[in-house]
């Protein structure tokens, strides 16, 4: 009897095994859950191999979707039964339909759960040794745990608690902690108790620290930058808040420190931080082409620790179409007046080119800029310069009242903000980041203009679906004459347009215009951009995007109403250096289309 029974199953195994490889040749079109009433859907097929296309892979309408695996869909199957235990549902119940369209070669897959009774979670302790300081301050942050009574169980949850109790011992002072967890299930009353036998061995401290390596530096002026100090309670993230330091002085090849948990004695942990500088003298070139600045040419020289004391000199220059010649020097003294201040001086000439104008700029500033907390900097800089402005068409107008002189002398300050929350330099995923600037021109000097200018811009990041991310930007600018001046000087204007702005048009196209129709620039702008970016395959990846924005030439007076849109298409490679980014985009609204085209490096923000 027992082998007949055997044979039976074994019978109907093999026909189901049969039916699934019947559709390995079959693409998998759509997988449907039902029954799911507590997880959903989305997370029970990240569990699975067996996985329709996502909604960026649609976009690669070339490409097949994936071959179905019977194989595999019997493996998943399993995943799911054990991602539902692990939910706190022990005994589910998962059946499947393969619906098949031979015809299309797709195949629809149905997947019915009954998920069963969850088991709730009846009590929960926390077993600590004799109690503490420390230990009173742990019971107040009980109730801020994942896992509750009454709620059901979810092994995430334990593991987050566990967490949660490591970093709170650690951060004061006992990086030896353990926990042992055990969970104690009741499966007739569909219940668990879960106890955390906490030990967080002896509170420890700093111990000596030593700095190595073959930096030329001096230690002095090496351990402003660091965090530790002897006899203080000993905590991971003052290793790591030191290294962030000292790496960010960007005068070191690498930065590592270790806590020499071998060598404890009387609760103190040596620290050994090891250093290796940067070359004293670097030169990086450049050599590019875009097709907004053609070719480009650049060149930097730095010298780190220049005269000691980590201080930074840095000699740049560079070419291209619409800046014929750019050079700056820079010398950056750390620790001014206290630490996380910096004092910047920049001499600077340029020759730039526009429509209706070319300038010549030469001048200097000094800028004293501070890191705050929470990855942002504020800076305040006193600039004064000169500026030579050629109009390239005689019969330019600039206003009623004609400039007589365009070569004028400025002097000024700017206050500014800056503060990034992104997770990636290059290609961010998520977060966000705001700039803001405020100048005064007319300081002294013999200023031959007075006017304030402020300019501020928010991007953000967000992912959406598989791989998919939202970026949006918004920018907006004002320039308004002051004591007494009829016009704001047309070199500081805005001019808005091209790879970096709306990019319907040419750089810096989109402006008021004179009677004769030069670009004049506008003491108003506003402009926006909103991109879904989606993975291709390899290093490609693609975007569709959208801009908005215009330039108008009275002060404060955005119309809304008479915005300029442009729409388009991008591709993406991906390189060490940042994105080589490829835009194809077109106005809108305005009738006949007529396309722009840009090849530069780095997204559009």
């Amino acid at each position: 009897m027992r082998i007949r029974i055997l044979l039976i199953i074994g019978f109907f195994s093999l026909i189901g095994c049969l039916n699934l490889s019947a559709q390995d040749d079959l693409f998998i079109n759509k997988i449907l859950f039902t029954g799911n009433d507590s997880l959903i859907s989305k997370s029970l097929l990240m569990q699975t191999n067996t996985r329709p296309r996502s909604f960026s892979q649609k976009f690669t309408f070339w490409k097949k979707g994936e071959r179905f695996s019977g194989s595999t869909f019997e493996e998943d199957i399993i995943k799911l039964k054990k991602y539902y235990q692990k939910n706190g549902f022990l005994s589910p119940e998962i059946s499947y339909r393969l619906l098949p369209n031979k015809k299309k070669r797709k195949l629809n897959i149905k997947i019915n759960i009954k998920e069963g009774p969850a088991v709730i979670i009846s009590k929960i302790y926390y077993r600590l040794p004799i109690d503490g300081k420390d230990n009173q301050g742990f019971h107040s942050i009980e109730k801020k745990m994942p896992l509750k009574t009454n709620m059901r169980f979810r092994d995430e949850d334990v593991i987050a608690t566990e967490k949660i109790i490591y970093d709170y011992f650690s951060k004061n002072g006992y990086p030896f902690i353990r926990v042992n967890t055990n969970i104690k299930l009741n499966q007739d009353k569909q219940t668990s108790d879960v106890v955390f036998d906490i030990v967080p061995g002896n509170k420890s401290y700093i111990g000596d620290i030593k700095v190595q390596g073959d930096s030329l530096i001096s230690s002095s002026y090496i351990g402003d930058y660091i965090k530790l100090k002897e006899n203080d309670i000993f905590t991971q993230a003052k290793l790591e808040k030191t290294q962030e330091e000292l790496y960010d002085m960007s005068l070191f090849q690498y930065v590592t420190i270790r806590a020499m948990m071998d060598s404890v004695r009387n609760d103190k942990i040596p620290i050994l931080i090891q250093v290796k500088e940067l070359p004293r003298w670097s030169v990086e070139t450049g050599l590019g082409y875009g097709t907004e600045d053609k070719v480009r040419v650049s060149m930097l020289l730095k010298r780190l620790n220049f005269l000691g004391g980590g201080r930074t000199l840095i000699v740049k220059g560079n070419h291209s179409y619409f800046i014929p010649l750019n050079l700056e020097v820079k010398f950056i003294q750390p620790h001014i007046w206290s630490k996380n201040i910096d004092l910047i001086l920049n001499p600077f000439f340029s020759r730039e080119r526009e429509d209706s104008y070319d300038v010549d700029r030469w001048g200097t500033s000094f800028t004293f800029q501070k890191k705050l907390k929470n990855k942002s900097s504020a800076y305040f800089s006193y600039t004064y310069g000169k500026d030579k402005v050629s109009m390239t068409n005689g019969d330019l107008t600039i206003d009623d009242d004609e400039i007589e002189d365009l070569n004028n002398t400025k002097s000024g300050i700017t206050f500014g903000y800056n503060k990034s929350d992104i997770n990636d330099m290059f290609s961010p995923t998520k977060g966000w980041k705001f700039s803001g600037m405020a100048t005064y021109m007319g300081i002294g000097f013999k200023s031959q203009f007075h006017y304030y200018k402020l300019i501020t811009e928010v991007d953000y990041f967000h992912p959406i679906g598989n791989n998919v991310v939202f970026a949006g930007k918004l920018k907006g600018g004002i320039m308004e004459p002051t004591q007494g001046d009829l016009q704001t000087p047309i070199e500081d204007r805005f001019l808005i347009g091209g790879s970096l702005s709306l990019r319907g048009w040419g750089r810096h196209q989109i402006s008021p215009v004179d009677e004769e129709g030069n670009k004049i620039g506008g003491n108003s702008m506003i402009e926006s951009s909103m991109e879904f970016r989606f993975p291709l395959f390899g290093i490609f990846s693609g975007v569709t995007f959208m801009d908005f924005g215009n330039a108008w030439p009275d002060s404060w007076n955005f119309e809304l109403g008479n915005l300029k849109y442009d729409a388009g298409l991008g591709l993406r490679v991906k390189t060490p250096v940042g994105p080589i980014r490829l835009d194809l985009a077109t106005p809108v609204f305005y009738g006949k289309l007529s396309t722009q085209f840009f090849i530069t490096i780095g997204h559009a923000f």
